[in-house]
């Protein structure tokens, strides 16, 4: 399974993080990712979350 068929399963099921991405599908750059997710016709949507520390990331799920 490729890292895009991957992605599109996970992000499918629920909200990735950069963080959660790299360590379920060993992705380090996930904007990149769903942003050619984007091109390729899939609709990602995105929102921030804020991290216990008190950042914020975003967060990337593909809605139907």
């Amino acid at each position: 399974m490729t890292m895009q068929q991957t992605l599109i399963k996970l992000l499918s099921r629920k909200w990735l993080t950069p963080l959660s991405a790299l360590k379920d599908a060993q992705c380090l750059s996930l904007s990149q990712r769903c942003g050619e997710l984007r091109r390729a016709g899939i609709n990602v949507v995105d929102k921030w979350v804020k991290t216990d520390s008190g950042k914020r990331v975003k967060s990337y799920r593909i809605v139907k």
